[in-house]
């Protein structure tokens, strides 16, 4: 069977992301294995991000809510009941099922600015509890998370070695995600979010339950990015109120938008950039957000598909 272009880009990105831990420490320091971890994880977040925003047309300002709430789940789950991340997931899971369906079911009787404003609310609302809660949550010192564990109970445990056990546990997940993403909006309900994106009343007169797919489609996003929350918390050993702030999720619209909403690997290769370029202007100058700000006007003026939407005219150019 012949492999499209396509796939094989994808399958050389995956082995290059394979066996980059071997390029460490000989080519480059294991702070870059730890900065391709993060990557990772926010490309988890973008994935389940892109499935409400890029697909369903419905741009949240408050998904942070779902990332610091899988930090906060496994830092009490992994603090006072297991260190094994499987069960530590399930708890997280059913956190952000309860959550998600909550918010999702106010936050999409609405649309447009007013759908912008009222996820932005919850957010802030779970944010100032975090905040304040300061016995609970320890407020803005944050709780220390002990070392994660994976394997069977009874039979074998062991810890998530740093940087690259950690690295691969990421990986895996990232990979399992994108191909659940992919399933999603190939299937008929991702072609039916796409038409709601597109022009949600003729969608309504062909029978649909709109409100029911919208709701479908904040949970699916919620609870991945719930799991990048959990990695990311077990991944530092700390969670703290900065988690669910709001600036979080407005970096994954500017992520998603440089990247190229609508698409799966646009807000991941989004992500990717500013991470890196931020890290490296950053080690420059403590300005350094002024040039990724510039870098964001200049896209989308220039650019406003993203870089898929560059990609996608280079291909059209070339033929």
């Amino acid at each position: 069977m012949m492999l499209g272009a396509k796939r094989i880009y994808l399958l050389a990105v995956l082995l290059l992301l394979v066996l980059l831990p071997l390029g460490s420490p000989a080519l480059f320091s294991d702070y870059y294995l730890d900065l391709f971890t993060k990557v990772l994880i926010f490309g988890i977040m973008l994935l389940g991000f892109d499935i409400l925003a890029g697909y369903t047309g419905l741009v949240s300002l408050g998904h942070a809510l779902f990332f610091g709430l899988g930090g906060y789940a496994a830092a009490f789950t992994i603090n006072n009941l297991t260190t094994n991340l499987a069960p530590v997931l399930l708890v997280a899971l059913a956190a952000a099922l309860i959550v998600g369906l909550f918010v999702g079911f106010f936050s999409t009787q609405t649309k447009d600015i007013f759908f912008v404003f009222l996820t932005l609310a919850f957010a802030q609302f779970f944010y100032l509890a975090a905040f304040n809660m300061t016995t609970v949550t320890g407020g803005d010192n944050g709780i220390s998370i002990a070392k994660a564990t994976v394997g069977i109970p009874g039979l074998w445990i062991a810890e998530v070695t740093r940087p690259y056990g950690f690295y691969y546990l990421v990986l895996l997940f990232f990979v399992a995600t994108y191909f659940i993403c992919r399933r999603v909006i190939t299937s008929p309900f991702g072609k039916v979010l796409v038409a709601i994106r597109e022009n949600d009343e003729r969608v309504s007169y062909l029978g649909y339950n709109i409100r029911k797919m919208k709701i479908k489609s904040y949970i699916i996003s919620a609870c991945l990015a719930t799991v990048a929350g959990v990695l990311f918390g077990a991944y530092q050993d700390f969670v703290s109120p900065g988690m669910l702030h709001w600036s979080l999720s407005g970096d994954l619209i500017l992520m998603s938008v440089l990247g190229g909403m609508g698409t799966l690997v646009g807000p991941v290769l989004g992500g990717a950039i500013i991470i890196l370029l931020g890290d490296e202007l950053s080690s420059l100058t403590e300005n350094w957000m002024i040039f990724i700000g510039f870098f964001f006007v200049l896209t989308i003026i220039f650019a406003p598909s993203g870089v898929m939407g560059i990609a996608s005219k280079i291909r059209w150019w070339r033929k």
